[in-house]
């Protein structure tokens, strides 16, 4: 019989154990990857290794994995991710909100009545 949750923390713990973070997650990512933000993103990273790729001669003599480096060396200088984050809004579906809300409250609710 497990403990009644007393700390914020032992409510996430329990919130990640039941499975509930890892299909909210899938959630946000899933809209991400359809989203407009995602596009740009992409577009943003194909053009910063094309830049690199065709702008440096030298990388054209290197092994694979040197040019692997040096292109994701080049996407690091930009904060092309953080911006595509800043974009894209969090969820305001009220549903959203509520359905994290009423998890957490029956996390809760089992751990008291496991006393």
């Amino acid at each position: 019989m497990s403990k009644p949750i007393k700390t914020p923390e032992e409510l996430v713990l329990a919130f990640k154990k039941s499975g509930e973070f890892d299909r909210l997650r899938k959630q946000l990512l899933a809209q991400f990857q359809s989203s407009a933000a995602m596009e740009t993103l992409t577009a943003r990273v194909d053009d910063i290794a094309k830049r690199k790729l065709t702008g440096d001669e030298k990388l054209a003599r290197k092994a694979p994995e040197e040019v692997h480096r040096e292109v994701m060396q080049e996407l690091d200088r930009y904060p092309i991710l953080e911006r595509a984050l800043a974009d894209l809004a969090l969820p305001s579906d009220p549903a959203f909100t509520e359905d994290i809300q009423s998890h957490a409250k029956r996390l809760l609710q089992d751990s008291r009545a496991k006393k």
